[in-house]
């Protein structure tokens, strides 16, 4: 009887009688069977290639064929015209032509993101811009809505002014304000917060808060708008009580007008304890002008 070394496969005879075939270990299987899929893997990704470069050939052929017979037809066009301008005398160098200037497209109309419908017996509306430090006045349209920017005013709001959509209420020539000082031209929008001019230390109109005053632009109040005197003084006498008003966050391009900026105050000018644009007769800057 014939003994096999250990270790070595088990022969195992054909049915036919033919030479031996020894078992396949497990780890040979999987070899065999990762060297298939490779296989099976590169024919699929030779196939896509050869695809992609069958469509690249193609989009070639086709470009260079359009191109030739573009150049083609104007070849021929040109020799037409040449042809048509020698039988009629005429010289084929074309004529010169002054340059046309590109069409200038207007800027597209400001549309407010906010309610603009019309209220009965109120003018305006007042929206008020926290980010640009911007107050915009809007009269009716022909339709009646709020849609036509009128004015644009300058201001100062502070981190407790209030987003949203209000209606005016009292009104004050002066208005004691919080600190002991007091404002002109006051204009409730909502609760404690009311249009009115830079701070005074008093109830005198030659008591300006100068340094105050050029602060505006910026956010610098306990959250009222702050504005300068001519400009708290026509919403004081051109907006009824009621007069809607909005108070939002917006870029430049929600202002339609743009902020029309101020001119500060020499604060060693003895006039400057006066606001230079209170219209008041009294008003020194006025005489200096």
């Amino acid at each position: 009887m014939k003994h096999y070394e250990p270790g070595k496969p088990y022969p195992r005879k054909r049915a036919d009688n033919g030479p031996a075939v020894h078992r396949h270990s497990a780890a040979a299987y999987a070899r065999r069977e990762m060297r298939r899929k490779q296989i099976r893997r590169n024919r699929i990704l030779l196939g896509v290639l050869l695809v992609v470069l069958a469509g690249l050939i193609f989009a070639a052929v086709r470009l260079a064929t359009r191109d030739k017979g573009e150049e083609g037809g104007a070849s021929s066009q040109s020799q037409a015209v040449s042809s048509q301008a020698v039988s009629s005398g005429v010289s084929s160098e074309p004529a010169s032509q002054p340059a046309s200037e590109p069409a200038q497209q207007e800027p597209a109309a400001f549309v407010p993101p906010w309610d603009t419908t019309g209220e009965e017996g109120f003018p305006y509306l007042v929206a008020v811009n926290r980010t640009t430090q911007t107050v915009t006045v809007y009269e009716k349209d022909e339709e009646g809505n709020y849609t036509k920017p009128l004015k644009a005013m300058i201001c100062s709001t502070g981190d407790d002014t209030p987003e949203g959509s209000f209606h005016t209420s009292d009104q004050y020539t002066w208005r004691a304000l919080v600190g002991g000082v007091y404002g002109q031209y006051a204009t409730r929008i909502t609760s404690d917060i009311l249009f009115h001019s830079v701070p005074y230390y008093a109830e005198d109109k030659s008591q300006l808060e100068s340094e105050e005053y050029n602060k505006l632009g910026t956010p610098a109040s306990l959250g009222c708008i702050r504005l300068r005197v001519v400009d708290c003084k026509w919403i004081y006498d051109e907006c009824p009580s009621g007069t809607p008003v909005v108070i939002y966050d917006g870029d430049a391009s929600t202002d339609p007008l743009g902020n029309p900026g101020f001119e500060p105050i020499d604060l060693a000018s003895p006039n400057a304890g006066w606001d230079p644009t209170d219209p008041d007769p009294a008003n020194p800057w006025l005489a200096a002008a």
